[in-house]
């Protein structure tokens, strides 16, 4: 039940889903004190973080009054200099070739991606498995869901749906997500071969 509560308090249930809950928390009294006292417990820690961070003031570097050293000045140079040569030597060992940029492939699973979107002219899917470039859906007849089947390689991967052109979704068989740096949530695939 800690599980539902935390999902319902950090909005990460569909409206079927909290209404369910709602339902099931009503009738059971020590749930609903539970959720109530989770909420009150986050209201506290979001009012405690609101405060200010102390101002802090660094005391002022010293300002030398000797006369500058023209020996540290060429030192200085020489140092640059070499650092430089260094650099350009070592760039060219280090320059990334199209052999060893490719490494050994790694396994891709067959994927199929589903979702039910009633009344919409296109559904795309974008993804850490696309490089986030836009592949369309296909309907599935008439009835709402659009579908494909992708290969996916093996590990962690970020994806949503694309509903529409402009509107993102996240998938919403998969549990497991994370919002994104612009404002919307991507789910996560774990792919194991």
């Amino acid at each position: 039940m800690d599980h539902l509560i935390s999902l319902y308090i950090d909005n990460e249930l569909s409206l079927e889903e909290k209404i369910d809950f709602l339902e099931h928390v009503h009738g059971r009294k020590s749930y609903k004190d539970e959720a109530v006292a989770l909420l009150k417990q986050e209201k506290l820690l979001s009012a405690a973080l609101r405060h200010p961070a102390p101002e802090i003031t660094l005391p002022a570097a010293r300002l030398s009054r000797s006369r500058p050293n023209p020996f540290r000045a060429m030192g200085w140079a020489v140092a640059a200099c070499l650092l430089l040569l260094l650099s350009f030597s070592a760039g060219r060992h280090l320059t990334p070739t199209p052999q060893n940029l490719a490494g050994p492939e790694p396994a891709a699973v067959s994927h199929r991606f589903v979702i039910y979107q009633q009344g919409t002219s296109q559904v795309e899917i974008t993804g850490s498995f696309t490089n986030w470039q836009r592949v369309p859906l296909v309907p599935s007849g008439s009835s709402g869901y659009w579908e494909i089947t992708l290969e996916v390689p093996s590990g962690e991967h970020r994806y949503a749906f694309i509903v529409d052109g402009d509107k993102l979704l996240p998938d919403p068989t998969v549990a497991a997500a994370e919002a994104d740096d612009f404002g919307a949530a991507n789910s996560i695939l774990r792919i194991e071969t």
